[in-house]
Order: C-alpha cells, then sequence, then structure tokens
C-alpha cells in the first residue's frame, strides 16, 4: 500500500511500508478532513434535546455519567470518541486527572477496555440508562454505508474534540473527522503496527476497491480474436468463390 499523507501527519504504522514493500496498486490517500458541529454525519449528529434524553441515539449517550465517588480524587471528568476503523466501530475513553486548577493545561488517559470503565463510572444511571447497553448499541452498528459514502478506512467522532484546559462543568466540542491521525488517539491499543497497516490495505483493495488498474495490452491480432473473427473472416478462404 501507498500511503500519501503530509508529513505533519503521520501515523505510527507509516513505517511498516518500508519493511513489507509497497504494493503501488493500492493507494491511500490520508488527506485529513473535519466537519464542525453543525456538518456531522447521522448517527453522530445531535438533533434533539437533552431534556429528552430517552430520544438521543446510543452514539450521543455516552458522556454524562458520573466518575465514582472513590475516583474524583484522580480524574475531573471524561469524554469519549468512536472510531471507525476498516468496517467496524470502536470505542475509546478519555479521562482528565484531576490538577484542581482551572485554565489550566490538562493532562489525561486514554481507555478502551469497558472493564476499566466499569470501574470508573457509576455506568447504571437511571436518567442515562445502562451505559453498557448504550456501548453495545453503537460496536454492533453495521457503519459500512459511512465508510463507502465518504470512502475511508478510518473515521472518529470525537465528543470532546482538543481540550486542553481544566473547566468547570459540562463541556463538548464535537467532530467529525475523515482520515484521523490513529496515534493522537492511542489507537495502537487496539491494533498494532502490522495489523493497523494490513487491515487498512486490505480494505482499501477489497471493501472499498482503491486500487490502480493495471492496463494489459492486447495486439490488435488479439483483440480481434476476442470479438468472434479471425483471419479468414475478411477474405475468402483457397478454394471457395
Amino acid at each position: 500500500m501507498l500511503i500519501i499523507s503530509k508529513e505533519k501527519n503521520r501515523d505510527y504504522y507509516d513505517g511498516v511500508a518500508g519493511t513489507v514493500g509497497i504494493d503501488k496498486t493500492i493507494i491511500y490517500k490520508r488527506e485529513i478532513k473535519e466537519f464542525t458541529k453543525n456538518e456531522i454525519p447521522s448517527p453522530f449528529k445531535h438533533t434533539g434535546s437533552n431534556y429528552y434524553i430517552k430520544q438521543i441515539p446510543s452514539f450521543l449517550r455516552l458522556g454524562g455519567y458520573s466518575i465514582k465517588k472513590e475516583h474524583k480524587k484522580i480524574y475531573e471528568g471524561y469524554s469519549y470518541f468512536i472510531i471507525g476503523f476498516c468496517g467496524k466501530l470502536y470505542i475509546g475513553w478519555r479521562f482528565y486527572i484531576n490538577n484542581n486548577n482551572l485554565n489550566k493545561k490538562l493532562s489525561s488517559i486514554i481507555l478502551y477496555d469497558f472493564n476499566q470503565i466499569k470501574e470508573l463510572l457509576d455506568y447504571k444511571q437511571a436518567w442515562c440508562g445502562n451505559l453498557e447497553d448504550h456501548a453495545k448499541n453503537v460496536l454492533d452498528y453495521d457503519a459500512l454505508e459511512l465508510f463507502r459514502k465518504f470512502n475511508t478506512p478510518v473515521f472518529i467522532y470525537d465528543h470532546d474534540y482538543d481540550r486542553k484546559i481544566s473547566i468547570s462543568g459540562w463541556y463538548e466540542n464535537p467532530r467529525f473527522i475523515i482520515n484521523p491521525v490513529l496515534n493522537d488517539y492511542e489507537f495502537y491499543r487496539v491494533f498494532d503496527t502490522f495489523q493497523t497497516f494490513q487491515e487498512i490495505q486490505m480494505f482499501l483493495g477489497g471493501v472499498l476497491g482503491n486500487h490502480e488498474k493495471k492496463i494489459i495490452e492486447v495486439a490488435d491480432k488479439y483483440k480481434i480474436e476476442q470479438h468472434g473473427f479471425d483471419k479468414w473472416s475478411f477474405r475468402k478462404e483457397k478454394g471457395f468463390k
């Protein structure tokens, strides 16, 4: 697979091509495109009111749960993101470390293991429902149409994009991104470098069909025969009038 991308957008799996070779018939034009809140595609787009929480799709109900008391001294809050990767969806969670000082640079950790999430969050809340059910609805969703619509092997819905400082109260800055830098989301915790490269290559070449077709030149005499003609089709054979 040949990856075409800007140097500043290099990702953790890019070096694999140098070890396994580059198949130039499969090309990944990895151009990052961001969609603002109003441009976010369904089912990530919020169209209702938070007041009617039960009408909000599972994709937007992964936030809003309380951190358990015993963990509040360590974490001041959390957000989530959903990564579309080669036909499937994966949920990541970003927990912000409590520095007890607003408007200061914020540090965080990223988790993908839902068992860890259940240890940190009060994931069964009456007004939000069962977080485990919402997560299952997201993971079971058939997102293939989205991959084909945007002609990409990778996209992300980040519910709290680019948050860098501590703030009080509820915060969200949703963003939908095509071809994001997976390293920014520590996706190597889910797929290592070789797996990521191979999955993308297979998805591009198979499902999306993003490969260059080799043009084979065929001699004229073979082209004629392929259309049902032979050397006698345009002249009389000897012995016939």
